[in-house]
């Protein structure tokens, strides 16, 4: 009787471990040419969050303990794709950082369906080209042209070695693809041309007529995750331009109502958190309405953080302090900058469009040099990006002051301003109150002359 009490339990325990072991993925691989030491990863959502260090010859091993099956971005310096992970996955890679696309490799399990994802944004480099010309054509070459790229990607997964369950998922994924650069052909024609295309009647149906209850291509494709986002402008936006008395509050409220899948409810009812705005008179009773739409403690508290930025953010309140690093050495106060208005960019090394408006705030501390303006850069880099922030800003030379907050986006300065997507420009009056948490970024037309109505105290609406 003992011996076979002995040998369940050896059974549990071997059963347990075999459990366990598929709980996670083991993660790893060589990167050459690089001097980067941080691979980044994130999915949708950002509730899985890593950094898997590299070391000096290029190789990283981890192990991930992930959310779920999915799609995850990493980034890796400058140049960043998608993986394809699932508990159960070892998978490793080999990437040339010179040629870093068509060069990542994959082996071990789940390497099939991962290499098959980098064949596939290899063959859709050659079909698209130059995204300007692929664009800049009409209405009905354009249609023919991406149903041919379709079809071209529906051979590629045919002759594939994925399995059934996977290649059900990638041919949807390409579908979405498809619908997402039907979506795209009038912002990018119009983009180039600054005119907007004649389209023909219903060209928009395929994306209003979506399914938007698909838990497994939310979490999968990236493609599909924004066309939710494109569904909900489209549909809004014509259902309260039939009816005036409708809110955005009201459609959403409609359109998740029978939803099934919370992933996808609140990715649609987080559209509404730009009403927690003092342009929306009427956020302070929209607030529970959209809180009562939520599921998750996570995004309640993120509208709940929305809503109290308004709050504490109105112009004429006192702007919360920081002690920021200086650049030029110390550490500088928003106390110790008492006395002009201050010019608050923040910004990061990682954001191209933040340093695309280098050259305007440059011109813009030139035009008001020895006028009552201070301006103010605050890096919101991680640690990681420290030296980068170190090296960049004398590369730059944009001058002002040049800060680095301590603990980034999760600093009381930023958490109080809800910052989230940077560039973003704040204005502060001489005493530390706000005149503006959205103050006109410095490349904007009216940026010069509404500062210098600061100065002079006849300030102009932005």
């Amino acid at each position: 009787m003992k011996n076979i009490i002995l040998l369940l339990a050896v059974f549990v325990s071997l059963w347990s471990c075999a459990e366990k072991k598929n709980e996670y993925v083991l993660y790893s691989g060589n990167i050459k040419n690089t001097n980067e030491r941080i691979i980044k990863m994130v999915n949708n959502g950002k509730s899985f969050q890593k950094e898997v260090t590299i070391d000096a010859s290029g190789n990283f091993r981890d192990t991930l303990f992930i959310d779920g099956p999915g799609s995850y971005f990493y980034q890796i310096g400058k140049s960043y794709s998608t993986v394809f992970l699932k508990n159960g996955y070892e998978l490793n890679v080999s990437i040339d950082a010179d040629d870093f696309y068509r060069s990542t490799k994959y082996t071990g399990k789940g390497s099939d369906l991962n290499n098959y994802h980098v064949a596939r944004g290899t063959l859709k480099g050659k079909l698209v080209g130059d995204s300007k010309t692929f664009f800049l054509v009409p209405v009905d070459e354009f249609l023919l042209k991406i149903q041919s790229n379709k079809e071209a990607f529906l051979t590629l997964l045919k002759e594939s070695n994925l399995s059934g369950e996977d290649k059900a998922l990638q041919k949807k994924i390409i579908e979405h693809d498809y619908l997402l650069t039907r979506y795209n052909y009038d912002k990018f024609n119009h983009y180039h041309t600054k005119q907007h295309p004649e389209l023909p009647e219903g060209y928009y149906d395929p994306i209003r007529q979506m399914d938007l209850s698909d838990e497994e291509s939310f979490l999968n494709d990236k493609s599909y995750r924004n066309l939710v986002i494109e569904n909900w402008r489209l549909t809004s936006k014509e259902a309260m331009e039939k009816d005036p008395n409708l809110t955005a509050v009201d459609f959403v409220e409609n359109q998740v109502k029978d939803l099934k899948s919370i992933k996808i409810k609140e990715q649609i009812v987080s559209m509404l958190f730009r009403q927690m705005s003092l342009k929306n008179k009427n956020y302070e009773s929209d607030y529970p309405r959209i809180m009562a739409l939520l599921s998750t403690d996570k995004m309640k508290e993120k509208l709940t953080a929305r809503y109290e930025s308004v709050n504490n953010t109105k112009p004429e309140m006192p702007a919360p302090d920081f002690n920021y690093e200086n650049h030029k050495g110390g550490k500088t106060a928003l106390k110790d900058l008492k006395g002009k208005i201050l010019y608050v960019e923040v910004w990061a090394t990682w954001c191209g469009p933040c340093i695309k408006e280098m050259p305007a705030l440059t011109q813009l501390i030139k035009d008001f040099k020895d006028k009552d303006i201070e301006f103010v850069s605050i890096s919101i880099d991680s640690k990681n990006d420290y030296e980068k922030w170190r090296k960049m800003v004398p590369e730059k030379n944009v001058g002002g002051t040049q800060l680095f907050a301590d603990k980034g986006l999760k600093s009381d300065f930023m958490k109080a301003f809800s910052v989230g997507l940077i560039p973003r420009s704040i204005l502060l009056d001489e005493n530390g109150k706000i005149i503006t948490h959205k103050a006109p970024r410095p490349s904007a037309e009216n940026t010069k002359q509404y500062l210098d109505s600061l100065l002079t105290r006849n300030v102009k609406k932005l």
